[in-house]
């Protein structure tokens, strides 16, 4: 009898756990509803402009890059984030995980591409150190994935098999 009373006296305090209170004030996190924001400690969001600006500012001074190679560089990097934030949008608005599958090999590809292009305009070592950056980004995404300061998913993130860095 105690062997199955244990299990359910935790099933019981884990579903009274999980709930919304009265104290917690209305759906929606604040006064009539209002947005709540993003969780304690997390990065707020920042827009694609300005996204695009802090990784200039970064990569220019990080590949010592040239004021004609930056412009370029810029554009590419427009171009690609333009594609796959078109990507986004269509993937978020399936639920089906062959569509998921196919946002993620669309982003991948166009990851590639902007890659391609930018071997064009880069030398081979600022190639290389453009791949480290590229690396360390992601590690960092990760990093802050596990600690919940970023999009959802399991702590440590990536999926089993995924390629290490994106590519």
């Amino acid at each position: 009898m105690i062997r199955h009373l244990i299990p359910l006296l935790l099933l019981v305090a884990a579903m009274g756990c999980g709930g919304p209170s009265p104290q917690d004030g209305p759906p929606g996190g604040g006064p009539a509803g209002a947005p709540s924001g993003p969780p304690p400690g997390a990065r707020p969001e920042m827009d694609p402009a300005q996204r695009l600006e802090n990784t200039m500012r970064e990569i220019t001074i990080r590949l010592k890059l040239k004021p004609g190679q930056a412009a370029k560089v810029k554009q590419i990097i427009r171009a690609g984030e333009d594609k796959k934030q078109k990507l986004f949008e269509q993937g978020s608005a399936s639920n089906n995980p062959k569509d998921m599958q196919k946002m993620f090999e669309g982003v991948h590809q166009v990851e590639l591409n902007t890659q391609k292009a930018l071997s064009k305009v880069l030398t081979e070592d600022q190639m290389d150190e453009y791949i480290d950056y590229l690396k360390g980004q992601r590690k960092r995404f990760e990093s802050e994935k596990g600690q919940g300061g970023g999009p959802g998913g399991p702590p440590g993130g990536g999926r089993p098999g995924s390629r290490p860095g994106g590519f």
